[in-house]
């Protein structure tokens, strides 16, 4: 199995590389970067760490069983030559921060810059078959949509990665239940963003529906759209929340590499006609397969929820330009 990274020298992407190399068996991994040191040294200290698993006693045991990948780890310059030849494809490429980044929807201000690498990678996948893309680049919804629309790929290739929330809501969800986060099920659909929809219908903490009053349901609002400038704030622009983000689309690319998934998840995806929004990518319930997704399954929501995703999809079918 094959895996590109596209920006694969940032801090987001470096992460995906190491987190598939040291967890997935026989995985091979290119990171393709403007920064070609920054991308070599990466490799270079990925390709050490797997390492570990075969060569002393210490990572034996650690790795009995879950065994990574042999390297070695490649890189590459941008081209088209790097959307072929492999299996899946991951963008997690950014352009610098923009100073209007840093604060509550700054993931918009990337859209600009981001989007015309967006438009330039979509032509390079136009000239080759089609294979998966996970989309990591912010705005995600916006990115995902563009480079859908470049690539002229089939829909079911490009799924965009906003599983962050899920895991930001676990956490504040397990404190206001006093409960472990990893007993706690809160899928979140709509925007990867300011109009991130949790469903709190299909809310459960150890396997039981929980109900939420509306104090409730905004204090996990608020946290889940806070946090991420909290921690950007606390560790630096540059570093952002790489292991939340790095982990979980690594579980994504993970998934589709193998089994895919039998129960759904909310990942952006582009939509026509389903939960009657056209021509924009937003988080909904999808399996996901080989190809990248199979199904979307449609969920009969509360009219809060239904509510919120109307207007997350107002938002994106207004500014996806």
């Amino acid at each position: 199995m094959h895996v590109t990274v596209i920006g694969g020298a940032g801090s987001v992407g470096s992460t995906v590389a190491y987190t598939l190399a040291v967890t997935v068996p026989d995985v091979s991994i290119r990171l393709v970067d403007v920064e070609g040191d920054a991308a070599a040294g990466h490799a270079t200290d990925i390709e050490h760490a797997m390492n570990h698993d075969t060569t002393h006693a210490a990572g034996r045991a650690v790795a009995a069983d879950v065994r990574g990948g042999s390297g070695p780890v490649e890189i590459a310059e941008p081209g088209p030559d790097v959307v072929d030849d492999t299996d899946c494809i991951v963008a997690v490429y950014n352009v610098s921060r923009p100073a209007e980044a840093v604060g509550r929807g700054g993931r918009d201000a990337y859209f600009q810059r981001n989007k015309t690498v967006a438009d330039e990678l979509g032509e390079w996948m136009a000239d080759v078959d089609p294979r998966p893309v996970v989309v990591v680049t912010n705005p995600v919804d916006r990115i995902t949509h563009r480079l859908w629309r470049a690539s002229r790929w089939p829909r079911r290739s490009f799924v965009g990665y906003s599983l962050s929330e899920t895991a930001r809501a676990a956490a504040e969800l397990g404190r206001l239940r006093d409960a472990d986060p990893g007993d706690v099920r809160c899928p979140m659909m709509g925007e990867h963003g300011e109009h991130v929809v949790p469903i709190f219908s299909k809310t459960t903490v150890g396997g039981n529906q929980v109900s939420l009053d509306e104090e409730e349901r905004q204090r996990v609002v608020d946290y889940v759209r806070d946090v991420p400038y909290e921690v950007m704030e606390q560790r630096g622009a540059d570093e952002s929340s790489r292991w939340v983000s790095g982990r979980g689309a690594a579980a994504v690319v993970h998934a589709i590499l193998t089994e895919g998934t039998d129960e759904p998840v909310c990942l952006s995806v582009p939509l026509k006609g389903e939960y009657g929004y056209e021509d924009v990518c937003m988080s909904v319930p999808v399996t996901l397969s080989a190809g990248g997704w199979d199904e979307i399954e449609h969920w009969e929501l509360s009219d809060w929820e239904q509510d919120r995703l109307n207007a997350a999809y107002r938002h994106l079918a207004e500014t996806d330009a």
